[in-house]
């Protein structure tokens, strides 16, 4: 049986067969311009400032979350094949397009970055582009027996958690608990970074799933033990790396960059057509296709190191501080009550210093 072979740090290698319909569906839609761009969407952002190595892209965790969703779909199967079958091809496509609607820089970091405070919409931004993008549609078209329009619908259906569909078409992928999104992300961001904390036995966990009469997915009772092991790992990769605070800090620069960026409108010394619309977007809606699709790591970075021997010294200074890791200092306050206080005192100091408070002083929370 012919295959398509990838490399990979959580599995031996992602094997997708050419002659299998949702496989070929995958290896298709992973030529896409896309998915292709993803590779230059980073998967952990500013995590690779405080790990050394942890360097990779969405690209490659999507691989991996359609190879987990494929894998899984093939263990139920062979129980529920009813059920399984009708939906596999978009189960599978879903899989492999859930994460082109993230942005740079760092997929969840853009958030905070261009939009602080509000939710993080990529999966309706994946969803937008799958209803619009010819490409996309011409190989659902190619690889559904002419059916592309109702098996883009579905896709989307799915991205979106649409509840009139069989909750396991979904809950695969962005279900609570374990899901092929957290139960791939865990253990390679985990293998990225050097350290041991997300790793956990994937095989005795999903060799444990099930689809219940209601059509939910479910764990058998007797690996729970696997479950509370994946739980406490996911948990150790949000306390030890997603919420460093070298990591937060980070991501406040990021923040302070662009918010300075937009007070100096006209006065910004370099922004190209894509930086302009993305510095004037409000909220994630503001901004066209065309533009989230240009919006990369490769671009923000372009601009932040042209930034950083720019004009105006206060963005040349957040962005030198981005680029060689000269990072703001992190505090932990224990209780509410004391932040104001602390925050006075900092203000103060930064005054002292000639700084502007609202580009130097954050508050994070990480609760």
């Amino acid at each position: 049986m012919s295959a398509i072979t990838f490399a990979d740090v959580a599995h031996p290698s992602l094997s997708f067969s050419k002659e299998l319909p949702a496989d070929a569906l995958v290896l298709a839609l992973i030529d896409s311009a896309w998915v292709q761009r993803l590779r230059d969407i980073s998967q952990t952002a500013n995590t690779r400032l405080v790990y050394m190595f942890s360097e990779h892209s969405r690209f490659g965790h999507c691989l991996g979350v359609a190879y987990l969703a494929k894998s899984l779909m093939d263990k139920l199967a062979a129980q529920f094949p009813d059920k399984v079958e009708p939906y596999r091809l978009a189960v599978s496509a879903a899989a492999i397009l859930h994460d082109i609607g993230h942005i740079a820089p760092g997929s969840h970091t853009a958030y905070k970055t261009w939009f602080p405070g509000q939710p993080d919409h990529h999966e309706k931004i994946a969803a937008a582009i799958i209803d619009s993008d010819s490409e996309i549609n011409r190989i659902l078209e190619q690889h559904s027996g002419g059916q592309g329009a109702q098996l883009a619908a579905l896709v989307t259906k799915i991205l979106c958690e649409d509840r009139t569909l069989p909750a396991w078409t979904w809950q695969i992928i962005s279900g609570g608990g374990w899901n092929v999104d957290r139960g791939n992300w865990c253990i390679v961001d985990s293998v990225m970074a050097g350290v041991s904390y997300g790793r956990y036995n994937i095989d005795a966990l999903t060799d444990s799933i099930t689809i219940t009469s209601s059509d939910e997915l479910a764990l058998t009772e007797n690996r729970l033990d696997a479950m509370t092991h994946f739980m406490v790992s996911r948990q150790a990769m949000y306390r030890q790396m997603y919420q460093h605070r070298v990591l937060l800090a980070a991501d406040m620069i990021n923040r302070a960059v662009v918010e300075r960026a937009r007070d100096l409108g006209a006065k910004l010394p370099f922004c190209d057509e894509v930086m302009s619309k993305a510095l004037a977007a409000k909220s994630a809606a503001d901004l066209d296709l065309s533009v989230i699709f240009r919006m990369r790591e490769s671009w923000w970075r372009y601009h932040v190191s042209c930034w950083a021997s720019g004009s105006d010294e206060i963005l040349r200074d957040l962005s030198n501080r981005l680029l060689n890791r000269r990072l703001f200092k992190t505090v932990r306050v224990r209780s509410s009550a004391d932040l104001p206080q602390l925050r006075a005192q900092a203000e103060q100091a930064a005054s002292q210093l000639g700084l502007e408070a609202r580009y130097y002083i954050h508050e994070v929370s990480t609760s």
